[in-house]
């Protein structure tokens, strides 16, 4: 009774190898799957690091309209124009003026100085400046407005430490005064605080993702092609048990995706200088059951892929619609229950919350459990899923076969 289990083990083995090394042979001669796979997850990580290299606007033309026109707007705008973001380059005698300049896309922002700014600073009462921004490019206002905190911080201080010395050098100093507290501002994780290191590390996870399901998927239409022109038989199929197929081709696509995953995950951030604080092995833990869940989703979205040339559609339409879910671009507790309900159902919306902690913020593995636990449930859902729907193909083709 042993050796007859040891035997149908065995068998079992064999029959998964041998799809998978089938599934090697597909693979590798199809040009198609073979962009998806390696050139894909190759190129499209340096062209978006690229487009987003440097990760923040220096720089930007501001035009300054000055109606104090004393020393104390003249210094702030010196200090603007010293920063590395801002960069002054004309005085507008008024409004009318300045806004004609920004309609003309001379400058992206205007800083006003009202009549009374040096006046209410001398009677130590708070002061005003306006910046009205050009919004049509957010790094532009990030840029600008973190160029005017910095200088309304240091002047702030400067006036500060100059009332406290008046009041010192006139026996008054401690009354009524508020010591003045040195503040600085230190970006955990991102510390370059660029566009880039907060959005392409989410990205890359993305990446992969939408590479394996739009290659499974041009694997599975290739084969109902194939199935078409044959009588509703894939004469390339190993015909074996449904959770065989489904493991053996499992097992071919994780062994292909060893060299883009660690290229990606650890060689692309190492490139462009992005955050690296995460444990290689962790997150080589949290992407198994990343690229086991894709893998099965790729293989439950088959059934509605019908010929080799409909991924492209899918890529075009999923790709958006993943990367809006993720929480990247809007956090996810701010999304309604049916949007984050939506969200959760996609591999990557965890996958990119997950290594994003763990790598730009340092996270273990056992920080990151939620996601993890989640991930795990998305690959026994998905697998159950691509289950049913192999059972539904598999009945399809014989039915085919029987009516031939």
């Amino acid at each position: 009774m042993k050796r007859m289990n040891m035997n149908a083990v065995g068998r079992w083995i064999c029959d998964m190898l041998a799809v998978c090394k089938r599934e090697f042979a597909l693979v590798f001669r199809d040009m198609g799957v073979v962009l998806f796979f390696l050139l894909l997850p190759t190129v499209y990580p340096i062209l978006y690091a690229l487009i987003y290299n440097p990760e923040y606007v220096r720089e930007v033309p501001v035009v300054v309209v000055d109606d104090c026109r004393s020393d104390m707007s003249r210094e702030y705008a010196r200090r603007l124009d010293a920063s590395q973001y801002v960069k002054i380059v004309g005085y507008a005698a008024n409004m009318q003026e300045a806004r004609k300049c920004m309609a003309e896309k001379e400058c992206y922002a205007i800083v006003n100085f009202p009549e009374d700014f040096s006046r209410c600073i001398g009677r130590g009462e708070q002061a005003h400046v306006s910046i009205y921004s050009d919004m049509s490019l957010l790094l532009r206002y990030k840029g600008i407005l973190m160029a005017a905190t910095d200088v309304q911080a240091a002047m702030g201080a400067d006036v500060r430490a100059e009332v406290m010395q008046q009041a010192a050098a006139s026996g008054t100093a401690g009354i009524g005064m508020i010591p003045t507290i040195d503040s600085a501002s230190v970006a955990m994780g991102n510390t370059a605080m660029g566009l880039a290191s907060a959005l392409l590390p989410g990205i890359l996870v993305l990446i992969l993702q939408q590479s394996l399901i739009l290659g499974v998927c041009m694997l599975a239409a290739g084969s109902r092609e194939r199935a078409r022109l044959n009588g509703g038989i894939d004469p390339k199929e190993i015909r074996t048990g449904d959770v065989r197929q489904m493991l053996g081709k499992t097992l071919c696509y994780l062994v292909i995706y060893i060299i883009p995953l660690i290229y990606i995950l650890k060689y692309v951030p190492m490139i462009f200088s992005y955050p690296q604080n995460g444990h290689s092995l962790d997150m080589i833990a949290f992407m198994v059951p990343f690229l086991l869940s894709s893998i099965f989703m790729g293989m439950t979205i088959q059934v509605f892929i019908r010929e080799r040339e409909a991924v492209f559609p899918l890529f075009v339409f999923t790709s958006v619609l993943f990367l809006f879910l993720s929480g990247l671009s809007w956090p996810r507790f701010a999304m309604s229950g049916l949007w984050y309900l939506i969200g959760s159902c996609f591999p990557s919306t965890w996958a990119m919350n997950g290594y994003i902690a763990m790598k730009s913020n340092g996270a273990l593995l056992h920080q990151v459990s939620h996601p993890y636990a989640m991930l795990w449930l998305l690959t026994a859902v998905y697998f159950l899923l691509a289950l049913a729907v192999r059972k539904f193909i598999d009945k399809k083709q014989e039915h085919a076969g029987m009516k031939n």
